[in-house]
């Protein structure tokens, strides 16, 4: 690719940091997902990335070691309560994961939604401007959009003379649910409109895109299908493709196996000597199933009293909008279920059965985990993708070692292992409880050998093939193909 990339994200990709020798403020680049995904490509074309921060004034233009323009969208703390906190949190994210949780349906939190992707389409304008009138391209920018936050901005900005002819992107890392579901929201044509003004749409999985397909065809009379295309009655033709978005396979690699992540391993395996380590990392979110997971420890102790004070639960909930009712909630409700199970399982002078912590951990702790895990649990009640089971697998084959993947089978991530996991419906606790012991009592040979077939798999579509194929697919849908 030769066009400078104009990224459009809910956040930009910098983060502050106070200097130790001098205590100074100072930016650098995030270590985020996405930013690690995009980085080899801003760095070789540059170009721009707008995205909202809380001090919009103070970003600098750029930060060392990231060759983008920083643009942020200034918003108010009620837009940020409406917009992010209120649509996007509490009405989208709940329907488009098939309604693990009631949706909120609330008409101001819908027109912050809109007035705040009209303000991130007009910064987006104001950057395509600088980029074409520099002279170190000589290429429209492509603008690619991230995720549900921003469902309204292709449109928005397709509407804008100055960015009509702009080739633009839009990916949704999240699931997109059944047309039924999605029917239900009030402002569903406009979401979709808004997507479908994109030159392509991106999702993890053929079967979002299918759900994506069917509700145009059944919310819109006019559209047809030809493959991976919608034909408009415009005469506009938009590609909708399925890319699964993946890790830095080579990066996550070399950290299970550095100095730092081996220190604390040691560390960690003095810890849990004698014990099996069964592992859950997740953000503390109602979607990923750790209450479930929880009552399934607790039903596998409960049927196998050998197993007391052999296994041991480690799960690290990395804390998740704190300030919305339900996440507070969850919190109660999760630390209650820990407190219950220690104090049913734990016996006088031993350890609990169950390692909670409410935060995040450093990458060579969490790599560490990784390595450690007899089993990880990964299992969400609905997930667009899942990065942790690709993250785990990778770090365990890197280290030759032999844990088993307890996966979901509403993961993302399912349809790309397939059989080299251990399937589970998260739904089905007594279930789960069982296959938690099976992954336990699998023969290690045949956990080796699923960990690297898996792990193999990462490889072969690591973040960089996601990358190179959502921009082939917007050039393509750009240039009518």
């Amino acid at each position: 690719m030769t066009r400078p990339l104009v990224v459009v994200a809910n956040r930009l990709p910098v983060s502050r940091a106070t200097d130790p020798a001098d205590g100074r403020l100072t930016w650098q680049a995030s270590a985020g997902g996405l930013v690690t995904a995009l980085r080899p490509v801003v760095d070789e074309v540059g170009g721009a990335w707008i995205g909202y921060d809380d001090d919009a004034a103070g970003v600098p233009d750029r930060v060392d070691g990231l060759n983008v323009d920083l643009h942020a969208v200034g918003l108010s703390r009620a837009q940020v309560r409406g917009y992010y906190h209120g649509f996007s949190n509490r009405t989208v994210w709940p329907l488009f994961h098939d309604l693990v949780a009631d949706p909120v349906v609330d008409r101001r939190w819908w027109h912050t939604y809109q007035d705040v992707n009209r303000a991130f389409a007009e910064v987006t304008a104001g950057a395509l401007e600088r980029a074409r009138q520099s002279e170190d391209h000589d290429e429209q920018p492509l603008v690619w959009i991230q995720d549900y936050h921003l469902m309204l901005v292709p449109e928005m900005l397709r509407n804008m003379a100055s960015t009509a002819d702009t080739p633009v992107g839009f990916f949704l890392h999240i699931p997109f649910p059944p047309p039924e579901l999605v029917a239900r929201l009030p402002w569903r044509d406009q979401l979709l409109q808004g997507m479908l003004a994109a030159d392509a749409v991106g999702f993890h999985t053929v079967r979002y895109r299918d759900n994506f397909v069917r509700a145009v065809q059944q919310l819109f009379p006019g559209v047809t299908t030809l493959g991976d295309s919608i034909a408009l009655p415009d005469g506009r033709h938009v590609r909708c493709v399925a890319h699964p978005i993946s890790i830095d396979a080579d990066a996550f690699a070399e950290l299970a196996t550095s100095a730092a992540t081996e220190a604390e391993l040691a560390d960690l395996r003095e810890q849990f000597a004698g014990r099996r380590v069964l592992l859950g990392v997740d953000r503390l979110d109602y979607t990923k199933g750790i209450r479930h997971r929880l009552q399934a420890i607790e039903l596998l102790l409960e049927r196998e009293p050998d197993l007391r004070g052999k296994v041991a639960f480690v799960q690290i909930a990395v804390p998740s909008r704190d300030d919305v009712k339900e996440y507070r909630d969850l919190r109660t409700e999760v630390e209650t279920e820990v407190g219950r199970i220690n104090g049913r399982f734990t016996e006088p002078g031993h350890d609990v059965p169950v390692h909670y912590f409410y935060r995040g951990v450093s990458r060579e702790q969490l790599a560490a985990y990784y390595r450690l895990a007899d089993v990880m649990c990964v299992t969400p009640l609905k997930d667009g993708m899942n990065l942790v089971a690709k993250e785990f697998v990778t770090c365990q084959a890197a280290g030759d070692e032999a844990g088993a993947l307890l996966l979901s089978e509403f993961a993302g991530a399912i349809l790309e292992f397939g059989e080299q996991a251990v399937r589970c419906n998260p739904f089905d606790v007594e279930g789960l409880s069982y296959l938690l012991a099976s992954a336990l009592e699998l023969p290690e040979t045949e956990r080796r050998r699923r960990i690297q077939a898996m792990a193999e798999a990462v490889r072969e579509r690591d973040v960089y093939r996601w990358v190179a194929d959502e921009l082939a697919a917007i050039e393509r849908g750009h240039g009518g193909i």
